[in-house]
């Protein structure tokens, strides 16, 4: 039991520090005025993403591991996604819809994540500024959903 706190723990830190990490990056290119930003395409989120997601949901504490891939138009699948939850245990989510709903040439964006039938969740998303190889995921403002983290491309 303790190895599985010391886990949760773990993986709640690695999450927390991606997510500061990938906020950062974000505001830094915010305060760059200066430079030009490179105008950013739909098209170019093609491919595979790893994304990784914390907070709580209607069942709890909740920690969410999915890989998804996404074609030219943004929409895709979730190939492999779990979600562990205090709640309601762990739950399978593979083979769930991904869709890109909403998105800008600054990378700003909206995202939506099937989770099973009548469920979804929702992120505001922004690629950062060195291009398309990471975005975050912002909670939407839904009462009892608060998940948040960051999807990196797959190699």
């Amino acid at each position: 039991m303790k190895q599985s706190q010391r886990t949760k723990r773990a993986v709640m830190a690695a999450l927390a520090i991606a997510v500061i990490l990938c906020t950062a990056s974000m505001f830094s290119a915010a305060e760059d005025g200066a430079s030009v930003r490179p105008a950013f395409n739909l098209g170019q989120l093609k491919g595979t993403w790893t994304a990784s997601l914390s907070g709580v949901t209607g069942c709890g504490v909740t920690t969410l591991q999915t890989t998804f891939t996404l074609d030219a138009t943004g929409n895709g699948t979730q190939t492999s996604a779990t979600q562990h939850t205090v709640g309601c245990g762990d739950i399978d989510l593979s083979g769930q819809f991904v869709q890109i709903q909403q998105f800008n040439p600054d990378g700003s964006g909206f995202i939506a994540l099937g989770c099973g039938s009548g469920c979804g969740f929702g992120f505001y998303i922004q690629v950062v500024k060195a291009g398309p190889q990471a975005f975050n995921l912002a909670p939407q403002a839904v009462p009892g959903n608060f998940l948040s983290g960051v999807a990196l491309r797959k190699q």
